[in-house]
């Protein structure tokens, strides 16, 4: 018996797939920014999440005919996604009192 995949299922495989890209990227952002960036200055810090929400915007124009209805609810998690590992690479480099 061979067992085929919905639309629906392959959409939310991919939004899936692209949320945790995101988290990669914002986790590896903010990782080499906690190592780069002055240590005195948390305001360094913003700097690299601009740029990576820009490329992950570019990245979204292309890939958005394949999440079909779930593009917005993709792009909300990605965004919240990316600055969620962004800024746990930072803090757990950094310290939060540091």
């Amino acid at each position: 018996m061979q067992q085929t995949s919905s639309p629906n299922n392959l959409s939310l495989a991919h939004a899936i797939g692209v949320t945790v890209v995101a988290t990669v990227l914002g986790f590896g952002s903010g990782a080499l920014m906690a190592w780069i960036a002055p240590s005195d200055k948390f305001s360094w810090a913003g700097l690299a999440v601009a740029p990576l929400w820009l490329l992950l915007e570019i990245y979204f124009e292309a890939v958005v005919a394949i999440l079909g209805n779930k593009a917005k609810a993709t792009r909300i998690a990605s965004t919240i996604a990316v600055l969620a590992g962004f800024y746990i690479a930072w803090f757990a480099l950094r310290g939060v009192a540091a």
